[in-house]
């Protein structure tokens, strides 16, 4: 248990820094939406859902814990339906930005949820890294509905990745992260793939370049980005992860000038800076809590 509260940090920054390539990959594909959410969660829950069943973790993972893992793939569902259709209709920074506001609804609905009290100095990381987020998208005022439209996406998105992260931090330090996850991306998956049926939208038809695009989705984001951060719930409030994703933006960023050829305003790099700031605040060492399980 030690052994895992110390190895928290670098796994939660190994995570981050793989969901940042998600906003890149998804602008890459060309599908709609809900097809390219259902990809990214069907591809992943082959592979975390067949380790489950191989080592038995269904069985040791059923009971009254079952409620927590059920609802995370639905809010993991709908956080990916409404942020991918954000992202095709606002700006990667934009976009990220706003869906990684999740700390705040963590930090509103921890106390009354999870029963955990969020620091002062928590409090402080977030507001510093709120601040730099509003700078990041002030450009974003006044540029037609079908921008504000993508803006309330990825809000929404926000939302549903807040009550995401709060099932896991329920979730985790009670059940195995093989466990957790063989059951949380293939329910997301289910939810997406019907999603996908009941809007009439084609699974086939599309690019190679589409396909592979879809791929590295499932690969990088999900299985190594979205398992690592599930691992570190085990050990690390829910609020703290939230405020260490907020450092997704700067990385998307990064990406998006580089593949897109979008290049951030003067107020993104100076949001960007205030949002690492506040995720180094936030994550000042000695924080980790002494609870959870290998």
């Amino acid at each position: 248990m030690q052994q895992g509260r110390s190895h928290a940090y670098p796994v939660l920054a190994i995570g981050v820094v793989a969901v940042s390539c998600a906003a890149v990959l998804i602008r890459e594909a060309d599908a709609p939406a809900l097809v390219i959410a259902a990809y990214r969660l069907g591809l992943a829950a082959v592979p975390t859902g067949a380790l489950a069943l191989s080592t038995g973790r269904y069985r040791a993972s059923q009971g009254g814990l079952l409620a927590w893992p059920l609802l995370a793939g639905a809010f993991l569902a709908l956080h990916f339906g409404f942020w991918i259709a954000s992202l095709q209709q606002t700006s990667v920074t934009t976009s990220v930005v706003l869906v990684t506001t999740n700390p705040l609804f963590v930090g509103l609905a921890s106390p009354f949820v999870l029963r955990e009290r969020v620091s002062a100095a928590t409090w402080v990381g977030i507001g510093i890294a709120a601040v730099g987020a509003a700078l990041m998208a002030a450009e974003d005022v006044g540029e037609g509905l079908g921008t504000v439209v993508g803006d309330l996406y990825a809000l929404l998105g926000a939302i549903f990745g807040a009550g995401y992260l709060m099932m896991g931090r329920l979730a985790r330090p009670q059940m195995s992260w093989v466990g957790y996850v063989g059951i949380v991306y293939p329910v997301a998956a289910v939810l997406l793939v019907l999603s996908v049926l009941v809007a009439g939208e084609p699974f086939t038809g599309y690019s190679a370049k589409t396909f592979v695009m879809l791929g590295l989705l499932a690969l990088v984001p999900q299985l190594v980005g979205h398992s690592a951060i599930n691992w570190a719930l085990a050990y690390v409030p829910a609020a703290l992860a939230a405020v260490a994703i907020l450092g997704e933006p700067v990385g998307a960023t990064i990406l998006a000038v580089f593949v897109l050829k979008e290049v951030p305003s003067g107020f993104e790099v100076a949001g960007a800076l205030l949002v690492l700031a506040g995720v180094y605040r936030a994550l000042r060492p000695g924080w980790l809590p002494a609870t959870g399980l290998s």
